[in-house]
C-alpha cells in the first residue's frame, strides 16, 4: 500500500490543491488558524434533534462538552468523542459537523469533549480530562436520558489516540463497561519512521514534520513516549472495548492504525478495520469536498450501532 500505488480517490487530488502545502515549520500561530476554505470542504451541519453544551468539574478546572441528540423514541446509546488534532489545536466546534452525522447514523447521543490542548497543558493533560468526561458520562446516564447499559467511546487522530487510551484504563480499572472504541485514523504510537509515514510524508495534508512537532508539544523531551497511555499500540490489548479502527491510503499514520487493528484482532478482541485507499488523513471530516466519504462514514455508523446495539 505505498503511494506510487495509489489511486487518488474523486476530489482529493483538487482538495489537497485548496488545501496548500505547510509554509514553513510548524507553530502555535499557523496551526490555530482556521483557513476559512476548511469549512467550505467540510459542508454545512446537519441538523440534529437536540444539541446542548454542558460544563463539568475537570482536572484542570470547567471541562467543556457538548451534547448531540439524534432524533430516537427510546433513550439512546451514549457515545464519548474526542477531537483531532495533534493534541494542540481543534475543540468542540472544529468537529461539529462530523459529530452531528454521526449522532444521526449511529442512532446514539454523542457527548463530544473539549480537552485542554498542548503546548499549555501537556500529557497527561488530555487523558485526564478524557477519563473525567468517561466517568461523568457514566455516573449520569440518567439525567442524560441515555440508555444506561449502552456506552462508546470514539475519536479522529488524537482523539482517536485518547479513544484508545481511555477504552483502555476503562478495562484496567473495570469500569465503566464499554460496547465500543471506535478509532478514525488514529494517532496509536509514538514511531514517525514507519513505512506510510516516509511515503506520505509531505503532499498529503497531513506530514511528517507536522506529526514530529505534535509529539513535540503534547509529550516533551524527558517523557517515555512509548508508554501505553501515549502509544496504546504497545499496550497488552486483551480485553479491549470492540474495536472499529478507520484507515487511510495516504495518510502517514495509515500503517499505524492498521498495526493497532491487527494488535487488537490477535488479542481476541472484536475488531472492524475499514480502509479507504486513496484518500487523506481526516477524509471523513471533508463530506462536501470528497463524496466517496460518506459511503465510509455510514460503514463506521454502522459497525459502532451494531455493536451498541443502537438503531442507527
Amino acid at each position: 500500500m505505498g503511494a506510487a500505488s495509489e489511486t487518488l480517490e474523486e476530489g482529493v487530488a483538487g482538495l489537497l490543491e485548496l488545501l496548500g502545502g505547510p509554509s514553513g515549520p510548524p507553530s502555535l500561530e499557523t496551526m490555530r488558524t482556521r483557513p476559512p476554505a476548511i469549512a467550505e470542504l467540510k459542508g454545512p451541519p446537519e441538523p440534529v434533534d437536540h444539541v446542548a453544551d454542558l460544563s463539568i468539574d475537570g482536572p484542570g478546572g470547567d471541562l467543556g462538552l457538548r451534547l448531540y441528540r439524534p432524533r430516537c423514541a427510546e433513550p439512546p446509546p451514549l457515545l464519548v468523542y474526542l477531537h483531532g488534532g495533534g493534541w494542540v489545536i481543534g475543540d468542540l466546534d472544529t468537529q461539529d459537523g462530523l459529530c452531528r452525522a454521526l449522532a444521526n447514523r449511529t442512532g446514539c447521543a454523542l457527548l463530544s469533549v473539549d480537552y485542554r490542548l498542548a503546548p499549555e497543558h501537556p500529557f497527561p493533560a488530555a487523558v485526564e480530562d478524557t477519563w473525567a468526561a468517561l466517568e461523568w458520562a457514566a455516573a449520569n446516564r440518567a439525567e442524560l436520558d441515555v440508555d444506561r447499559r449502552r456506552l462508546g467511546i470514539a475519536g479522529d487522530s488524537a482523539g482517536g489516540n485518547l479513544a484508545a487510551v481511555g477504552a483502555l484504563r476503562a478495562r484496567d480499572r473495570g469500569s465503566p463497561r464499554l460496547g465500543v472504541c471506535a478509532m478514525l485514523c488514529p494517532i496509536t504510537d509514538c514511531r514517525t519512521d514507519d513505512r506510510s509515514m516516509i511515503e506520505m510524508a509531505e503532499g498529503y495534508f497531513l506530514t511528517r514534520e507536522r506529526m514530529e512537532w505534535y509529539w513535540d508539544q503534547y509529550a516533551a523531551a524527558g517523557v517515555d513516549r512509548a508508554g501505553p497511555e501515549l502509544s496504546p499500540l504497545r499496550a497488552d490489548l486483551s480485553g479491549l472495548a470492540p474495536a472499529v479502527v478507520v484507515t487511510a491510503g495516504l495518510d502517514p499514520l495509515r500503517d499505524q492504525g492498521v498495526d493497532f487493528a491487527r494488535a487488537c484482532s490477535a488479542a481476541g478482541v472484536d475488531t472492524v478495520l475499514l480502509h479507504q485507499a486513496g484518500t487523506i488523513h481526516g477524509f471523513l471530516g471533508f463530506q462536501a469536498a470528497l463524496p466517496h466519504s460518506r459511503g465510509t462514514l455510514d460503514e463506521v455508523a454502522g459497525a459502532i450501532a451494531r455493536r451498541l446495539g443502537a438503531g442507527g
